[in-house]
């Protein structure tokens, strides 16, 4: 695997640098798909000048993946902005109204966006690499016009896109194969076998590799043992990451580390226990600007605190989990955080609080797109106007429009 991937960087860097504009079309599976991410993400690190944005949301939808690429950019477009005023040069133009627009059409929303993160090049001889490798695909026909909407786009010298499709069902990588320039290639590295967890596993006890990279690797090999139930092997590997990032000095890392020694306690019902890991993680993220590992751990700790019927506490965590995300524009997380709120206020005995919070996260996830968190926050809001609030019209209003959104859910996993 190691020899393929090896391969596929020097296939990445002689397409970004040849002196030709295009696009890369790459065939992997889901598996495949993460290696094709951190490998961009480390040619970000060394890529000087040149500009890498990779984006590997998931695409339950075309239109909510867009707006996860315009989140993620408007993000790395704060970090430039605070390097222009640190050096006090004019700042950029922020994101088009357009590419924040979740009525337009998700192709020009995605047009707009490119050539908005072309204007943010530096001036010179300078390539902006747009790699749109989505984690999974379920909307592969939405997706698949995306792509196909990439490859037939105008692209401007420095522009140079790579795009992902799913071998299990490859569209724009039959297109690409038969593109009659070079202009497009087409690729299908085949980077791994079945054995993902193995080849990780020889990465984390590679001694000639940078110890970073092996601590890396075995961050992995303790989420896999998590997701797989492993639980001592997975609190082992959990501890003695938290022991290394505390002798670094990687707090942000750290944290991360101490929130998944939570997730093992979580798993084996030691919610008390938990809760004191959770909180102390956010400690170690006081004060740093790592607001992604800082949101995580809210979310973790709230979810805790309502699993122990801590609800007060619950609510106070949530609360700053919702601004948090609004200010990571991640309307998702925020959209859950508030579902929860809301179920704590019940809790509280406060029907007509939770509904206002429900009401607030329906309106949310119909201007997102969410089917399935509006689907379950219509349930709660039918449920509270069937008791406590007494109103059987909204009632009937809710679960009429959750059959609906129900209805297209099904139509859109049949598609």
């Amino acid at each position: 695997m190691q020899r393929k991937l090896a391969d596929l960087e020097k296939l990445i860097e002689a397409f970004v640098q040849r002196d030709l504009s295009g696009a890369l079309v790459l065939g992997c599976s889901d598996v495949e798909t993460l290696y094709l991410s951190q490998l961009l993400s480390s040619l970000d690190e060394r890529a000087g000048a040149d500009l890498y944005l990779t984006f590997d949301a998931p695409v339950p939808t075309v239109a909510t993946f867009v707006t996860a690429v315009a989140d993620s950019l408007a993000l790395r477009q704060d970090a430039l902005d605070a390097g222009m005023r640190a050096v006090q040069r004019p700042l950029p133009a922020p994101l088009p109204p357009l590419t924040r627009d979740i009525s337009a059409d998700p192709i020009a929303r995605m047009h707009a966006l490119v050539d908005h993160a072309l204007s943010l090049l530096p001036p010179g001889d300078h390539h902006l690499v747009w790699s749109l490798v989505p984690a999974t695909i379920s909307d592969k026909r939405g997706f698949g016009a995306l792509a196909e909407a990439m490859l037939q786009r105008n692209h401007p010298r420095p522009l140079r896109i790579i795009l992902r499709d799913d071998l299990t069902a490859p569209h724009h990588l039959k297109l690409a194969d038969a593109w009659p320039d070079e202009r497009v290639l087409a690729h299908a590295p085949g980077m791994v076998g079945g054995d993902v967890e193995g080849t990780t596993a020889d990465t984390a006890r590679d001694l000639s590799r940078p110890t970073g990279e092996r601590m890396q690797a075995l961050l992995q090999l303790a989420w896999l043992d998590l997701g797989h139930r492993r639980l001592d092997a997975a609190e082992s590997k959990f501890r003695g990451l938290a022991r290394y990032y505390e002798a670094t000095g990687e707090k942000p890392l750290q944290a991360l580390a101490t929130g998944g020694l939570g997730d093992v306690q979580r798993a084996r019902n030691e919610l008390p226990a938990a809760r004191k890991t959770y909180e102390q993680g956010l400690l170690l993220v006081a004060g740093t600007d790592a607001l992604p590992v800082t949101l995580d751990l809210f979310v973790a700790t709230a979810d805790t605190c309502l699993a122990l019927a801590q609800w007060t506490d619950a609510e106070g965590y949530y609360k700053v989990a919702d601004q948090l995300a609004s200010k990571l524009h991640n309307l998702y997380v925020k959209s859950d955080a508030l579902e929860s709120l809301g179920v704590c206020r019940l809790a509280q005995r406060d029907p007509r609080a939770a509904a206002a919070v429900w009401q607030e996260v329906a309106a949310l996830c119909r201007e997102l797109d969410y089917p399935k968190r509006l689907a379950s926050v219509l349930g709660r809001l039918a449920d509270v106007h069937e008791g406590p609030l007494s109103d059987h019209a909204a009632r009937d209003a809710c679960l009429k429009e959750q059959a609906d959104v129900h209805a297209r859910m099904r139509e859109e996993a049949q598609a």
